[in-house]
């Protein structure tokens, strides 16, 4: 006998994948099914399934309920904790007389329903009409199912789902959900709560609770617009700054964070308080006021910052003529700023090409006159003569 283990979320393949990379953990797909039967020994001809599970989406649910019957196998379904929502449906692959539960498992059943962000932000009264006859197809179509298969009394059952709460085994065993309770009981006492996740795909109407219900919930969310979406930028200095918009460069009034002055890579000083953004400076170019600081000093600090350039030139040819960078540069940053803004990993899978850069060469004056001896007079070097000289005018 095969064993099949149902123990997280059901799934659609996508939402699958997309809950392994946000959260770390697993779900149960119809495709997950399908390998397992097209795996098992020719000559294992039964299926035990075993279920500890919430449910899940609708659509999916049904897809593996229908692929268990149509194997042709003999299966047996155990309930080892809560058992819930569409996790029930595919219980019913089972017959009544091998559905089992221990004796602390929980079972729910209920109507299925659409949560406030599915609705959408305006509906008219055809619509409602449409969504509200889709629901109740589904409610329909799950119900019959209880009373075929559990052998149960319709008016009965239906009040059980109307009630959407878990149930003991004791009353799952009078409603026929299963035949036999399992002692001594080995599977932990499942919680009472109402946390499900459903979809029913029925005509046009999608009745789901998916993946993002659930991280909407973790979150302290009621619905998707709720969530600022944020690009995380570089700073000058290798920072971050949180900016809350999804493309496009940071606005004043836009939602960031940490407070305080964050230096860009392009020059820009973005100034953040109370968690918003109340300036954004260009570029300087230039050191204060007129006049405002000591000439000496300020010609002294400019020869030393010119020496400390030279040699982190020099720096950088030995870099360029053997081993990589090691860190980004200013550039780099402004780069990786730039494709965030404009849309991140999305944007770059559509526009760039194959075309490889060749390593980039040193150019500029202050480059040619580091390495190449070049005896042109560099911006800096032209301010400390002008200082020395008197003639110096700070541009704006």
């Amino acid at each position: 006998m095969a064993v099949l283990k149902i123990y997280n979320e059901i799934t659609t393949e996508e939402d699958k994948q997309f809950l392994k990379w946000c959260m770390g953990m697993d779900g149960v797909c119809f495709k997950d099914i399908d390998e397992f039967l097209s795996g098992m020994d020719e000559k294992d001809n039964a299926v035990d399934i075993r279920l500890h599970c919430d449910g899940g989406s609708v659509s999916e649910g049904w897809a593996i309920y229908d692929k268990l019957r149509a194997s042709g196998k003999e299966i047996s379904a155990i309930a080892e904790g809560k058992v819930a929502s569409m996790a029930t449906i595919i219980m019913m692959a089972a017959p009544k007389e091998r559905r089992k539960a221990y004796k602390s498992a929980n079972i729910c059943v209920h109507n299925p329903w659409v949560p406030s962000y599915a609705l959408g932000d305006s509906l008219t009264a055809e619509d409602l009409r449409k969504t509200a006859e889709g629901l109740q197809k589904e409610q329909d179509k799950m119900l019959d199912l209880y009373v075929e298969r559990c052998e149960c009394n319709r008016d009965e059952m239906q009040s059980l789902m109307n009630e959407d709460k878990f149930i003991d085994t004791d009353r799952a065993k009078a409603l026929g959900i299963i035949s036999e309770i399992i002692a001594p009981a080995s599977a932990k006492k499942g919680s009472n709560n109402n946390n499900f996740n459903n979809m029913a795909k029925t005509g046009n109407v999608e009745v789901k609770q998916n993946l993002l219900d659930k991280l909407l919930g973790k979150l302290g969310y009621s619905k998707i617009e709720d969530v600022a979406l944020g690009m995380d930028l570089s700073t000058a200095d290798g920072g971050t700054l949180t900016v809350e918009r999804e493309e496009g460069e940071p606005q004043v009034g836009d939602v960031a964070s940490p407070d305080g002055e964050h230096v860009m890579p392009d020059g820009s000083t973005i100034v953040v308080a109370d968690g918003k953004i109340t300036e954004i400076k260009p570029a300087s170019s230039g050191d204060g006021g007129e006049g405002g600081s000591d000439e000496e000093t300020r010609i002294t600090e400019l020869e030393t910052e010119v020496e400390e350039l030279k040699t982190e030139i020099d720096e950088l040819k030995e870099e360029l003529e053997g081993a990589k960078a090691k860190a980004k540069t200013s550039s780099d940053l402004a780069i990786l700023n730039a494709v965030k803004m404009a849309g991140g990993e999305k944007w770059l899978a559509k526009n760039c090409s194959t075309f490889k850069v060749k390593a980039r060469t040193v150019s500029g004056a202050n480059a040619r006159k580091g390495i190449e001896g070049s005896s042109e007079e560099t911006p800096m070097e032209r301010e400390i003569r002008e200082r020395k000289e008197g003639t110096y005018n700070k541009k704006k």
